[in-house]
């Protein structure tokens, strides 16, 4: 049976952390830094936190070493929870999901570029490129192709 206790953690683990850096630390260098994701290893010993960080000036390593100063803080946040017996070692990472969607975005901005033809119109009609109905088959008008196969005789064979 699938176990339901480590996501659930983590989910909670991760409400807990963002409402930490949103509301109770007052530092100015963690302004506008979530907490992407929390993976919890098997044992609940070990916590690996992803973050992330929109309009804030400072770099991501800045970032990265004041988050570390601050873990002993998150590690009594999640003794006030209650939420686990033995308070897992943190360890920080920056998550780039958001540097890779914006590089794929400059990519397909730029292929789009590349490739914007001026005489493309989404609004063209393909009837009208078509020739008259000469080529075209109309399926209610075909007689059934089946007629020739017993389908009656084939199941008593089985």
């Amino acid at each position: 049976m699938k176990s339901f206790r480590i996501p659930r953690l983590q989910e909670e683990l991760k409400k807990i952390f963002n409402i930490a850096l949103t509301q109770k630390i007052n530092d100015p260098k963690l302004s506008w830094v979530n907490i992407t994701e929390v993976v919890i290893s098997k044992d609940l010993r070990y916590a690996k936190l992803y973050f992330s960080h929109y309009n804030n000036p400072a770099n991501t390593k800045t970032i990265l070493e004041h988050l570390i100063k601050s873990s002993g803080f998150f590690k009594k946040q999640i003794a006030g929870a209650k939420l686990m017996r033995t308070i897992p070692e943190l360890s920080f990472f920056y998550d780039e999901t958001e540097d890779r969607a914006e590089k794929v975005d400059t990519l397909i901005s730029t292929l789009k570029d590349e490739w914007e033809d001026d005489d493309y119109d989404p609004d063209i009609d393909i009837e009208d490129y078509l020739d008259d109905d000469e080529d075209l088959i109309d399926l209610e008008d075909e007689e059934d192709d089946y007629e020739d196969f017993d389908f009656d005789e084939d199941e008593e064979d089985e």
